[in-house]
């Protein structure tokens, strides 16, 4: 009931935009198919960050570009970090415990072009026409995409695609 309860204020908080207080390791959450939870970087090695996680959990290893575009560009061994990972268990996002997620923002489109080398992904809005960069890591997802296909796409606080959810 405890664990229950704390999931649900950890639901709540995220609702609002509230990031926790203390720098604390993060409660395990599940939010829109997405699961939050803590680790302690383990090594950093030609710049990619090695990540190890809760028992049970696969480590998580960082790029280097990752690290600098969230703000690790400085990271130490022994600092703890919280990770998101989507419902494939592909990381999304990763932040100091200090700090929470920095918000998401969610764009519904219809597919007018995507990078078959997944750096960049074009969207036909209400807008517009819209370009974005994706995440290496999500890069895999824009495969199967087809133009004239609607979804709506996940972009960090760095405008970059982190996900991508079919239809709208």
């Amino acid at each position: 009931m405890r664990h229950v309860l704390s999931v649900l204020l950890t639901g709540v908080f995220l609702a609002m935009g509230v990031a926790p207080g203390k720098a604390e390791p993060m409660t395990p959450f599940v939010q829109a198919a997405h699961y939050g939870f803590s680790g302690v970087i383990a090594k950093i090695q030609s710049g990619v960050l090695f990540v190890k996680t809760e028992k049970g959990l696969q480590p998580r290893t960082i790029s280097p570009a990752k690290a600098d575009r969230v703000g690790l560009h400085e990271a130490k061994v022994g600092e703890p970090v919280n990770l998101l990972v989507d419902s494939g268990n592909v990381l999304i996002d990763v932040s100091r415990t200090d700090r929470f997620f920095p918000e998401h923002r969610f764009i519904a489109g219809m597919v007018r072009y995507s990078d078959p080398y997944w750096s960049e992904i074009q969207l036909s809005t209400p807008e517009g026409l819209a370009s974005y960069e994706v995440d290496p890591l999500a890069g895999s997802k824009l495969s199967v995409l087809q133009e004239g296909m609607p979804i709506t796409i996940e972009l960090d606080a760095d405008n970059v695609l982190v996900d991508i959810h079919r239809g709208r």
